[in-house]
Order: C-alpha cells, then structure tokens, then sequence
C-alpha cells in the first residue's frame, strides 16, 4: 500500500493506494502511527478511492486507530470510498461506525 500525506489544520488526510490487507498492513500501519505519534494529531481523514479491497485484518486496524483517536477526543473518517470498499462496510455492519463523506473538504470541515 502506498499512503501519502496532506495536513489540514490539526487534522491530516492519508491519500492511500492499493488494498488494505494483511500482507500490506505494515506500510499503513507505519505510515499511521508515524502521523499518531506527533502529539497535535487529534483527527484523521483517509481517503479509500484507490483502495478497492479491505481484509479483516485491515477492518481490524481501522477500529483499533479509531479507538486510539477517540482515547485523544479525536476522530476518524472516511473519505471517497471505493465501491467495493462501501460494501464491504455494509456487510460488516462497520458503515456505522465510520462517518463516511464523499468529498475530502466536507470529511475535513466535519472533525
């Protein structure tokens, strides 16, 4: 997964590309918790429209970084979902869980 980063305020986007699975979970993680470790960050914005796959171990992470931000009164949200991505959530019943917007500016304005 290649993952690249834009900062807005307090909050930072992750552009990310390719599937979110286990076999790529290192390179999000690290690109995660290197964001999550500077002490301003307080919300996260991920952009998922060129990510057309998530695994349970990629859903896994997702909640597990969403609980971290939420212990820091921070947020998590989704941005651009990939069709497949979209479904995925609804059958997980995880597209509750995520605030999701279809345009990065609204997912921005709404931490």
């Amino acid at each position: 997964m290649n993952v690249t980063v834009e900062t807005y305020g307090q909050s930072i986007v992750l552009n990310c590309k390719g599937e979110l699975t286990a076999d790529s979970l290192d390179a999000f993680r690290r690109a995660v918790e290197h964001q999550m470790s500077e002490d301003q960050l307080r919300d996260l914005v991920l952009d998922f429209e060129q990510v057309p796959f998530v695994d349970s171990a990629g859903l896994e992470y997702l909640l597990g970084m969403q609980e971290t931000l939420g212990e820091r009164l921070g947020q998590v949200k989704l941005a651009k979902l990939d069709e497949n991505v979209a479904k995925i959530m609804e059958i997980t019943r995880l597209d509750s869980a995520f605030e999701r917007f279809d345009d990065i500016n609204q997912a921005v304005r709404a931490v």
